[in-house]
């Protein structure tokens, strides 16, 4: 984990970019893997669930939509989204909560501009 404490002014985004870099230097260094940064700068700094973990879940788990979402808009902070993320790391984030069983009880109206967004439109 990194996180960076300021007082006053939030740090530049030239300052986090590079404490990003040194992150990725330091974990190429020591042969780990980054998992996930929040926020992520691109795709590949995004966690994604494997299928089979998704799989384990089984038929009857999460079939339901409990959350209070009908616009694609208001699920951003849900997924952990800022409004000035990368579109690569929306699609990534989306294509997670649609990978779940819960996705098909979701409103048809957010699984169809879910849809849109994914295809450009």
């Amino acid at each position: 984990m990194l996180a960076l404490f300021f007082d006053g002014e939030p740090p530049s985004a030239d300052t986090v970019e590079g404490h990003r870099v040194l992150l990725r230097d330091a974990v190429e260094r020591f042969g780990l893997s980054l998992v996930e940064v929040i926020p992520a700068a691109d795709a590949g700094e995004v966690h994604v669930v494997p299928s089979a973990a998704l799989g384990a879940l089984g038929p009857s788990t999460g079939t339901s939509w409990d959350l209070p979402y009908d616009d694609l808009g208001q699920m951003r902070q849900h997924l952990g989204l800022r409004k000035d993320a990368p579109r690569d790391v929306k699609e990534v984030k989306l294509r997670e909560v649609m990978r779940t069983p819960a996705w098909s009880a979701a409103p048809a109206g957010l699984r169809r501009q879910a849809e849109d967004f994914l295809r450009g439109v």
